[in-house]
């Protein structure tokens, strides 16, 4: 249990020493008004409705196209089925 406590304390020191080095290189920056304005309004329209309807459509297609594939794919099946059936009478 000692040696995890040793390891954490090393640890924090390592992390310690790395934020004292990094906050003499990171200088914080004042974003334009400009900027921060833009931002607000793109985060206020309704662009985010009109993406997560454009996805829930997509969504409704993809099931859509699974449906129409499976659908072939078991027509494709029971086609094959009957002729097989078929051609097994008429052989006897």
């Amino acid at each position: 249990m000692e040696m995890g406590k040793r390891f954490a304390s090393a640890s924090m020191a390592k992390v310690s020493s790395l934020e004292n080095r990094l906050s003499g290189l990171l200088k914080p920056i004042r974003p334009r008004k400009e900027f921060i304005h833009g931002l607000g309004q793109r985060i206020q329209s309704g662009s985010r409705a009109i993406f997560v309807n454009r996805v829930s459509n997509w969504h409704i297609f993809a099931v859509l196209a699974a449906g129409m594939v499976s659908l072939a794919v078991f027509l494709a099946m029971v086609g094959r089925m009957l002729v097989s059936l078929l051609g097994k009478k008429h052989a006897a």
